[in-house]
């Protein structure tokens, strides 16, 4: 049982070494291009997975002594590699968390592929300007460290309620095509009595900085 999974992918546009910090019991996967962030990483990379037509050979080859299993994939084939890499951890191992760092710029398709892996496999996705998870009905309090917070519902949400937010909800009736949470701030406390709600804070990259 690992207490967090840790997945690496692309696009390569964020700083993993800002993002990542070390825990007990943590798993790392490199997915295709991610493996790039992890050719000097201090410890060995326990599972990547990919076509690798994304990673640099000479980069990918410096790797490999590294990596304690690989799964190379055909380049033909019906699914993205995190998909691969998350059905393969699915069903391979035991689990209390999976962070996946990348996956959220670069092409709007993969971006929504990716969403809906998230609906499947429950994971938390990050970059350098955004965390984004899903949660099911119940009571949570949320701490918010970007400059906004924005709610969706991924299944219609029934009593939202936000409070110690900058905006505030009283028993909402959110549905999947209203967008009414957006550009919330703040921290505060959460409710809902049915649905599953798209949690994402974010912030305005900034002019010229480090991508």
């Amino acid at each position: 049982m690992f207490d967090k999974i840790k997945i690496v992918t692309g696009p390569n546009d964020y700083q993993f070494k800002k993002l990542y910090f070390e825990e007990v019991n943590e798993m790392i996967v490199g997915v295709d291009s991610g493996l790039e962030y992890l050719v000097d990483f201090h410890k060995n990379i326990d599972l990547a997975v990919g076509d690798f037509d994304s990673i640099n050979p000479m980069i990918y080859q410096k790797i490999q002594p590294k990596c304690n299993h690989i799964i190379e994939l055909q380049q033909r084939k019906n699914k993205t590699d995190l998909a691969y890499a998350l059905e393969y951890i699915y069903n391979h191992f035991d689990y209390e968390q999976i962070e996946v760092f990348g996956g959220i710029s670069g092409r709007v398709d993969h971006f929504i592929a990716n969403l809906n892996l998230m609906k499947k496999y429950r994971f938390i996705l990050k970059d350098d300007h955004h965390v984004m998870y899903i949660l099911d009905k119940g009571k949570y309090h949320i701490e918010n460290y970007k400059k906004y917070i924005s709610f969706f519902a991924i299944e219609d949400v029934y009593g939202l309620q936000l409070t110690g937010f900058k905006y505030g909800l009283d028993h909402y009736f959110l549905s999947t095509s209203d967008s009414l949470s957006v550009s919330n701030e703040g921290s505060g406390d959460i409710s809902f009595e049915k649905g599953k709600l798209l949690v994402i804070m974010s912030e305005d990259k900034k002019i010229g900085a480090h991508q």
